[in-house]
């Protein structure tokens, strides 16, 4: 009841006190420095009719099924808002070593080819960034990465990986969680964003779909639901006597609402990592 814009305070670090106290004095105050980030709430949602003939005749009971496309498509809505926000907001950092058929380092995303993935040392550099920059990280002492199904398959397939994971338990794999690597804890989307490159190819059907994996830190982004509201509501509505605009009960109505935003507090604590994937071919 406040209005549809939310502000979020981002503190800065203090500088170090390095000098030693005089004893039975009172050390000199110091200013705290905040930043002020604002971000605008706003409804998210998706509706569908349902004719009465299918609902009688159909196999499906009680529309479960279109229940759990709504489902989907509402989960996979939050996902995309918050790749939007991180792909506008994260500092770029580039692969390390192209293997493309260049020598050196990476220099520009058009220089990225398919076969450079992200490795452990990749995760390494990310993790070293963070923490250049002073990201906090996660209860239980971990970043944390969004990465998207190729580049999750490459990575997977890492003997650092295959090292660090090679007694992880089921019961840890869960929410989307695919393993830990190097003090990051890796969740996988099937909607990653993908930015075309032209690099080392030799025809249309060769260019490489550069992935990007986001690494934050604690308050790196954040996300504000409404109130009590904190995942996607379904609506499933029968017709009734006092509906006017369905005055012989022709249809029901499947829906799903959200209000919702997503910010990037601090961009130097969202580092958004440009790769290669193997398997992933811009179509041409």
């Amino acid at each position: 009841n406040s209005g549809t814009t939310v502000y979020f305070t981002r503190f800065s670090p203090l500088a170090l006190a390095t000098t030693a106290l005089s004893e039975a004095v009172a050390p000199s105050f110091v200013d705290m420095t905040a930043t002020t980030v604002s971000a605008v709430l706003a409804n998210y949602g998706s509706a569908v009719k349902v004719s009465d003939l299918y609902a009688l005749t159909s196999i499906e009971t009680g529309l479960t099924e279109h229940i759990g496309v709504m489902g989907q498509n509402a989960g996979e809505t939050i996902d995309r808002l918050i790749r939007t926000e991180l792909s506008s907001g994260a500092t770029v950092q580039l692969v390390s070593t192209s293997s493309g058929g260049a020598a050196g380092s990476t220099t520009a995303i058009s220089t990225i080819h398919t076969s450079d993935t992200i490795t452990g040392l990749e995760v390494r550099l990310v993790v070293a960034a963070l923490k250049t920059n002073k990201a906090r990280k996660f209860p239980g002492g971990m970043f944390r990465a969004i990465i998207g199904q190729y580049g999750a398959m490459d990575l997977m397939g890492n003997s650092e990986w295959v090292n660090a994971n090679i007694y992880a338990t089921p019961e840890a794999i869960q929410n989307g969680v695919i393993g830990k690597l190097g003090g990051v804890e890796f969740v996988e989307t099937n909607d990653p964003l993908i930015t075309v490159s032209g690099g080392f190819s030799t025809s249309a059907a060769n260019v490489a779909n550069v992935q990007t994996t986001f690494f934050c830190g604690s308050d790196g982004y954040g996300v504000v639901n409404l109130g009590s509201i904190s995942a996607p509501k379904i609506f499933v509505k029968n017709p009734g006597s006092g509906s006017t605009d369905n005055p012989i009960d022709t249809f029901s109505t499947i829906g799903w609402k959200m209000p919702f935003v997503a910010k990037t507090l601090n961009s130097n604590w969202v580092i958004a990592l440009k790769h290669g994937a193997t398997g992933q071919f811009h179509a041409g």
